[in-house]
């Protein structure tokens, strides 16, 4: 029985509705903007941040906040645009600046927020997707993903709760159980590799082991992950040496493991969730079924 009924409720509806606001910008227009890291951002991503980070605190106002987005400063137009976003939506959001920055008080029950996964993805009209992850004790405990355009239904929502497995709503249909696939030979796999962020690395370990390039679909955001936990893709990984954050990989993580497969770094250990840090113990990581992953992290 689930001990989280209201938290995973409330993280479907949330990643949903989130999904419909940042396909409001996609379907008005948007402008691209620039992060003190160079990176892109959109006013879709703070909308669609501010639209959960305001519900999160509505409902549970005990819990820390962990969000990717932070701002100096909203312009008049640019909270103009997000009010006119949010009328639409029929939600009344005040304070914006304010909710968008909200991070709560110091809890052992956090949750990760990535408010647009993919955002290069996003901004080219391709693959991108809304994380959501409860976080108790450093354990990961909740998440929900929604993938807008996943396949030819639309929209896909996934969840997990820990020990409780894994499922899907594809289309806006009932969610039912998912589960990662059952392909046993690595010269056969199907695999998720990064768009916008694949590494020379990464490419050279998929040519050593084989996998044809008829077997690789490259996507931005979250997706990757429901891909391995719906079964349609055996594994996906990337070797780097960056920065892993928790709002990019918490609700993965947990999906991938409830839907049965395996989601370690390179040299097999788990990923570790210390607040907003995603923590490795090697250069890269993959995520795969129960049959492939041992044989992959052979590689390495």
């Amino acid at each position: 029985m689930s001990k989280y009924k209201q938290e995973i409720e409330l993280a479907r509806k949330l990643v949903k509705k989130a999904a419909g606001i940042t396909e409001w910008f996609r379907e008005t227009g948007f402008r691209t903007l620039e992060k003190r890291d160079h990176s892109p951002v959109t006013l879709a991503d703070y909308a669609s941040q501010i639209f959960i980070n305001y519900n999160l605190r509505k409902v549970f106002p005990g819990d820390q906040i962990f969000a990717e987005e932070v701002i100096d400063e909203l312009s008049s137009s640019q909270e103009e645009i997000i009010q006119r976003c949010f009328h639409d939506q029929k939600i009344d959001i005040k304070n914006l600046k304010s909710t968008l920055n909200y991070r709560g008080n110091l809890s052992n029950r956090q949750w990760t927020i990535d408010p647009v996964d993919g955002t290069k993805g996003f901004v080219e009209h391709l693959s991108y997707s809304i994380g959501i992850s409860l976080v108790v004790n450093s354990e990961p405990i909740v998440s929900a993903i929604a993938a807008p355009n996943y396949d030819d239904d639309g929209l896909a929502v996934f969840s997990a709760e820990l020990g409780q497995g894994a499922e899907a709503s594809f289309g806006g249909r009932k969610f039912h159980p998912v589960h990662v696939s059952s392909q046993k030979q690595l010269k056969n796999a199907r695999v998720c590799i990064s768009l916008h962020n694949l590494s020379d690395a990464t490419l050279s370990f998929l040519n050593k082991i084989g996998i044809k390039e008829s077997n690789r679909l490259s996507m931005d955001g979250m997706g990757k992950f429901c891909k391995i936990a719906d079964g349609s893709y055996d594994f996906y990984t990337h070797l780097n040496r960056s920065k892993m954050y928790s709002w990019d990989f918490c609700p993965g993580d947990l999906l991938v493991r409830e839907a049965g497969g395996f989601s370690t770094d390179i040299s097999g250990k788990k990923l570790q969730f210390k607040e907003k840090i995603c923590e490795i113990t090697a250069p890269g990581y993959v995520f795969s079924n129960e049959h492939l992953h041992k044989e992959i992290l052979s590689f390495f």
